[in-house]
């Protein structure tokens, strides 16, 4: 990737919370971008309307979720938007845009965080939502209804709201942990019961 790349993405961002992220597996063709969710659409707009980009594409979109230990306190972060309480836990996801530039043969990654709270009693979903592109690029209708579906992630200003995968109204969001994904518990299925509960780690010889 040229630095004329970088420099463009260096001045239409400025005063914004963004990095450049490196991967040495990745080709020199290919910038990857982690930014926050309010100038999300800022520079969804340019690359679609830049000369620069010109004939770029919306190749895939999708999410994963990032480990956390549950049960710990985070405190009021104003520029992420994450508030939680003793009794919740974290499940931070990253949004993920693949676009690929027809002319110039090179592709971009931006990384987005989207955060949602978790009760431990009842499972209850505080979203922080992403704003929609699908007016932007068409082609992020389908793919913004499938991470909306499987992970629980909320677009903003969408209007296709309709399950792609899923059955019409349920809203299990499948792909998401109501548990946390690390730590020193493990899940035990009781039979008698017919519960799933969280006990410490017991290693069977």
């Amino acid at each position: 990737m040229g630095s004329a790349f970088k420099l463009y993405f260096k001045y239409i961002l400025l005063q914004i919370p963004y990095s450049f992220v490196y991967f040495k597996a990745q080709k020199n063709n290919v910038l990857n971008i982690f930014l926050t969710n309010n100038s999300l659409l800022y520079l969804m707009i340019h690359l679609k309307f830049s000369t620069l980009f010109y004939s770029s594409q919306l190749s895939d979109m999708f999410a994963y979720e990032l480990p956390f230990i549950g049960g710990s306190k985070v405190s009021e972060n104003v520029t992420g938007g994450i508030v939680t309480n003793l009794k919740g836990v974290v499940q931070p996801s990253v949004v993920v845009y693949n676009f690929h530039s027809m002319f110039y043969h090179n592709r971009v990654f931006i990384f987005s965080q989207h955060n949602h709270q978790i009760f431990n009693k009842k499972i209850q979903n505080n979203y922080y939502t992403l704003n929609s592109i699908a007016e932007l690029f068409p082609a992020a209708n389908w793919l913004e209804r499938e991470n909306s579906e499987l992970h629980g992630i909320n677009f903003l200003g969408k209007k296709d709201l309709r399950n792609l995968m899923l059955q019409y109204g349920d809203s299990s969001t499948p792909f998401n942990k109501s548990f946390p994904s690390i730590g020193e518990n493990e899940l035990v299925y009781n039979p008698i019961n017919d519960t799933i509960n969280q006990v410490p780690i017991s290693v069977q010889l």
